[in-house]
């Protein structure tokens, strides 16, 4: 499960590990709705099942990963498995919305339009995007009290093609990015906004609050709501009440990500709770390090997953949580 993937044009891709997708734990639902989307029956975690249940998860995950500068996103569950874990649709958002003041806001004569709505194709390579930008303060910039939307229609971004709705409110920024410290937290709501990259898709419906930070070096990356549905390579991955977060000192390259959800698979038949023991954290492009995660089926049963390195992981399984773990599996990374 490599932290760093690939680079794809200036949409470098914010990435926090849903690491576990095998396990789903209480999160940060805050009232805003998540378009339906809810949480299957939980599954039971056995013997048997057990690496295939975090196999799969992990493999689902693939969908919304990609490479990080050390934001928020999905980390791909190994160096190995490449596929969707070249996308980040959540950094391809807020990417967009950085971009909206610059192809949105000039009315021709060097004034802006509030709530200037504009069809551009320009603003694509190949395609084009419908777009919304209330510049609330008229600074030409995003900032504190703006709102952005679009619908994207194969608009081709040096080879990131977006379809698709989502819309980002509630935009709350403080300082210069490029000179920190700096913060920006949005709302953002997504209806069948896809990703496509190197002939892999990544489509996600759903809500959410997204958070970035830096200051003194350290990039702190977050993104939280009461539900998200992913569909990638097959798969149907579903975050309800989820929180996760992650830091990156930039000069040392070590990163910590934390993660606490309901996650639902579709390849793994229900859902399974993790939270997250102790922040799983690496250095650079490799595998965690460190860290531990507790996950829970139905009927007790319970996975914790204790890394040992950044190349093996130790899986401790509790059928029916009386006793104690009835087995341990030692696995390598790869093998998730």
């Amino acid at each position: 499960m490599s932290k760093h993937s690939i680079y794809v044009d200036a949409a470098a891709f914010i990435s926090v590990s849903v690491m576990l997708v095998a396990c789903g734990g209480g999160g940060g639902g805050d009232g805003a709705s998540n378009v339906g989307i809810s949480a299957s029956d939980p599954v039971a975690i056995t013997q048997d099942n057990a690496t295939e249940v975090a196999s799969a998860t992990f493999e689902a995950t693939d969908g919304l990963t990609g490479n990080s500068e050390g934001a928020v996103g999905f980390l791909p569950a190994s160096v190995g498995q490449a596929s969707a874990a070249q996308i980040n649709v959540i950094k391809t958002i807020i990417q967009q919305a950085k971009r909206a003041p610059v192809f949105l806001s000039n009315d021709g004569t060097g004034g802006v339009v509030p709530a200037a709505t504009q069809t551009s194709e320009e603003a694509c390579e190949n395609g084009s995007i419908s777009a919304t930008f209330n510049d609330n303060d008229n600074d030409l910039t995003l900032s504190t009290g703006d709102s952005v939307s679009m619908t994207a229609n194969n608009c081709d971004f040096g080879g990131v093609v977006m379809n698709g709705t989502v819309s980002m409110s509630n935009i709350v920024v403080s300082g210069d990015e490029s000179s920190p410290p700096y913060s920006m937290q949005f709302r953002m709501q997504a209806t069948n906004f896809s990703v496509s990259v190197s002939g892999e898709t990544v489509v996600m419906s759903g809500d959410g609050t997204i958070g970035e930070s830096s200051s003194d070096g350290v990039l702190t990356s977050s993104v939280s709501g009461n539900g998200i549905r992913i569909t990638a390579a097959g798969e149907t991955l579903t975050l309800t009440d989820y929180d996760i977060l992650e830091t990156e000192n930039k000069a040392t390259g070590e990163y910590a990500i934390s993660i606490n959800a309901t996650i639902s698979s579709s390849s793994v038949g229900g859902s399974v709770t993790v939270t997250t023991d102790v922040a799983l954290s690496g250095i650079g492009s490799g595998d965690p390090s460190a860290g531990q995660v507790t996950c829970v089926g139905a009927n007790s049963s319970s996975l914790t997953l204790t890394v040992v390195d950044s190349l093996n992981v130790e899986l401790q399984v509790d059928t029916d949580g009386i006793g104690g773990p009835d087995e341990t599996i030692p696995l390598a990374w790869t093998a998730l």
